[in-house]
C-alpha cells in the first residue's frame, strides 16, 4: 500500500519536469530565432534582387527598371532609363548577364546592402529598400 504523498509524486509532473519542459522550449526558441536571423532575415530583399537580376539576364530591361523603382514613363530623377541601360544593358561594360549570384548581405536601418557577382566578377554593392523593395546602388 502506498501513502498519499507517494501516489501524488508518481502521478504529477513535479517541479523538475516543468522546469525541464520550459528550459527545452526556451532553447528551441533561441535556436529557431538564431537560424532565422542567420539565414532568412533578408530573404525578401534577396528575392527582390534575384528577380531583378533574372530580368536583366532575360534582357527584359523595362521590367528590370521597374524593379529598380522607376519606369520608362516616369523615370527616376537621377537615374534615367538610358543610364540604366548603360549600366545593365547588353552593350554595357558588364555585357550580357550570363550568370549571377549574391554574396553577403548587410542589414542596415531601412534596407539591406547586398554583394553581387555578375559573370563571375564582383559588382558595386546594391541597396534594397525594405519598405518599397526598390533597388539602387549603395551608397544611394
Amino acid at each position: 500500500m502506498t501513502s498519499y504523498l507517494e501516489e501524488y509524486e508518481r502521478n504529477s509532473w513535479g517541479f523538475g519536469k516543468v522546469a525541464k519542459a520550459v528550459g527545452y522550449t526556451l532553447l528551441a526558441c533561441i535556436v529557431g530565432y538564431s537560424v532565422y536571423w542567420l539565414f532568412f532575415r533578408n530573404w525578401r530583399e534577396e528575392s527582390q534582387l534575384k528577380e531583378f537580376l533574372s530580368l536583366v539576364q532575360a534582357q527584359r530591361y523595362e521590367q528590370a527598371y521597374e524593379a529598380w523603382g522607376c519606369s520608362v514613363e516616369q523615370p527616376c530623377k537621377f537615374y534615367s532609363y538610358e543610364s540604366f541601360l548603360e549600366d545593365w544593358g547588353a552593350e554595357s561594360p558588364l555585357g550580357a548577364v550570363k550568370t549571377y549570384r549574391l554574396g553577403r548581405s548587410y542589414t542596415q536601418e531601412g534596407g539591406v546592402i547586398l554583394e553581387v557577382y555578375v559573370n563571375g566578377e564582383k559588382q558595386p554593392n546594391l541597396w534594397v529598400q525594405s519598405d518599397t523593395q526598390a533597388i539602387s546602388y549603395f551608397p544611394y
